[in-house]
């Protein structure tokens, strides 16, 4: 006996996730490009377009989990999605701006300072390191449960 839920049909999700994953895209690309336009430093500013971003995934999340749990791993893959989108906009300005320095003549030090030092360092390690930590756990989590979320 399958432990899936097979009462309506399975949705299809490239309609349901792909114009998530392009919004996400959009708006990561509107929140580096507001840091980088405000003097490239991580602000208030910054958070709090990022807390929008979080706000918009979690509406999408409440509007779509039905949906969403018809789709074979389809939370785990929502979740990673936001991570990837989120934490690798933030790192890639981070290399952006690393390359930047390192244009100038500076000192290695100097360089990484410029780069990950101060509000850097929260938005590319210790983010990508805790959300990392609880995506493992999600998926280890999905894995255990063969894909389907109850």
């Amino acid at each position: 006996m399958s432990t899936t839920p097979q009462t309506t049909s399975p949705a299809n999700s490239r309609t349901l996730l792909l114009p998530y994953t392009l919004g996400l895209i959009i708006a990561m690309a509107i929140v580096q490009s507001v840091i980088a336009a405000t003097g490239g430093e991580v602000t208030v500013l910054a958070g709090i377009l990022t807390a929008v971003v979080a706000f918009g995934i979690v509406v999408w999340l409440w509007r779509n989990l039905r949906v969403l749990k018809r789709v074979r791993f389809g939370v785990a893959i929502a979740h990673v999605i936001a991570f990837v989108t989120v934490t690798t906009s933030y790192n890639l300005h981070a290399i952006v701006r690393l390359m930047a320095a390192g244009a100038v003549d500076r000192t290695a030090s100097d360089i990484a300072q410029a780069a990950l030092g101060g509000s850097w360092f929260g938005v590319t390690v210790v983010m990508s390191a805790l959300w990392g930590l609880g995506l493992l756990i999600h998926l280890i989590g999905s894995v255990l449960g063969r894909g389907w979320e109850d």
